[in-house]
C-alpha cells in the first residue's frame, strides 16, 4: 500500500468516526456528502442513492444523516443486487404475485431497486423514527411506491403471510457489537440472523422464499454459513473493494426451503 492510499484510508476511518459519533443523527450537508462519496468510493459520484448522487441530493432535497451515509447501499449495489435476483427467478416474479419485504431498511435503497427491477410491490420497516422520517422524505420526494412502515421487522412479517415462492426478503440488522476484530460475527447482530431467519421461516408456514443479506467482506468464526444451515446459496455479489479488507461490502442470495 502506497502512502497516498494509506493516507486516502486513514482520512476515511475519521471521518466514519465523525459520521457514526458526533454526525450520526444529523442530516448532511451537500459538501459532506461529497466528502463520503469520495472517502467511501472514490468519487463525489460514487454516493448515490435512488439513482441521485450526492453532488446532486442537497438540491433535490435528499436527506442522509450521518449513519446513512455509512450504512447505505449504493446504487451499484443495490442494482446488481436487483440483476442477480431478476436473473435467478425461473418464473416471472410479477407471474405469480410476489413482493420483496425489506427488512431494517435503513435507506431503502435495496428494496427501492428491487421493486424497480421486478416490478413487484415493496413493503419495508424501520424502527428508528429518525431514520425512517429521513427515508420516508426521500422516497416521497421521487415518488416511490415503497410502503415504509415505523415498525418493529416482526410486525412487519406478521402483516405480510406468504405471496409466492418468490418473495425476497432483505436482511440488514444493525451490526453493533457483530462487528468484531476478527470480522463480522452475524450471530451477533442486533437481532441474531438466526433468529431472524426463523422469524421469516414462521411467518411463511415453512414455504420458500428469497433472501438477500449484506455483509462485509471479513466473516468471523463461518457465521454467515453458519445462520444460513438447511439454506441454498444461490449467489453473492462483492462489488470491487475501495477500502481496506473488512471495511467493503458484500451481498449474497440465498433460497430458505421447507422446514
Amino acid at each position: 500500500m502506497n502512502s497516498t492510499t494509506s493516507d486516502s484510508h486513514a482520512a476515511y476511518f475519521a471521518f466514519r468516526d465523525q459520521l457514526l459519533g458526533p454526525l450520526r443523527t444529523t442530516v448532511l450537508t451537500g459538501r459532506q456528502l461529497c466528502e463520503a462519496g469520495r472517502l467511501i468510493y472514490g468519487s463525489p459520484e460514487g454516493l448515490s442513492l435512488y439513482g441521485i448522487p450526492a453532488p446532486e441530493m442537497e438540491a433535490r432535497g435528499i436527506q442522509l444523516l450521518g449513519r446513512t451515509a455509512i450504512e447505505c447501499s449504493i446504487d451499484s449495489y443495490s442494482a446488481a443486487v436487483a440483476d442477480a435476483v431478476a436473473d435467478l427467478c425461473t418464473v416471472s416474479p410479477e407471474d405469480c404475485g410476489a413482493m420483496v419485504v425489506d427488512l431494517f431498511c435503513g435507506s431503502g435503497n435495496v428494496g427501492f431497486h428491487l421493486g424497480r427491477r421486478l416490478d413487484l410491490p415493496v413493503y419495508a420497516s424501520e424502527l428508528d423514527l429518525v431514520v425512517h422520517d429521513t427515508t420516508r422524505n426521500n422516497l416521497g420526494l421521487i415518488g416511490s411506491t415503497v410502503e415504509l412502515h415505523l415498525l418493529d421487522y416482526r410486525d412487519l412479517l406478521g402483516k405480510l403471510p406468504a405471496r409466492s415462492d418468490h418473495d425476497t426478503y432483505v436482511v440488514e440488522p444493525p451490526w453493533g457489537s457483530a462487528f468484531t476484530a476478527a470480522g463480522l460475527d452475524l450471530i451477533r447482530t442486533s437481532p441474531p440472523v438466526p433468529e431472524i431467519l426463523d422469524d421469516i421461516r414462521r411467518s411463511r408456514d415453512g414455504r420458500p422464499c428469497l433472501v438477500a443479506i449484506k455483509t462485509n467482506d471479513r466473516i468471523a468464526h463461518d457465521s454467515l454459513a453458519r445462520s444460513f444451515t438447511g439454506a441454498q446459496h444461490l449467489r453473492s455479489i462483492t462489488p470491487t473493494p475501495t477500502l481496506p479488507h473488512g471495511a467493503n461490502m458484500d451481498f449474497h442470495l440465498y433460497r430458505l426451503g421447507e422446514n
